[in-house]
């Protein structure tokens, strides 16, 4: 039952148009300061990887108001 409960917590999160929206910006700013700046990959995937986790806490958090 615990499963089939997270399940549906997840699939509430992931259809929320925030976090839709905070992940699109999150790709869209890593994607011109790789080809806009040229930085390095490490640099780019640390950045996307610090905006994923930033728009799910976000996302959760105003989830639970």
């Amino acid at each position: 039952m615990q499963w089939a409960t997270r399940l549906k917590a997840l699939r509430q999160l992931i259809a929320d148009e925030g976090l839709t929206i905070a992940i699109l910006a999150a790709v869209a700013s890593a994607t011109a300061i790789a080809f806009g700046f040229s930085a390095e990959a490490d640099i780019v995937a640390s950045m996307l990887i610090i905006s994923l986790v930033t728009a799910l806490a976000e996302t959760r958090l105003r989830s639970e108001k």
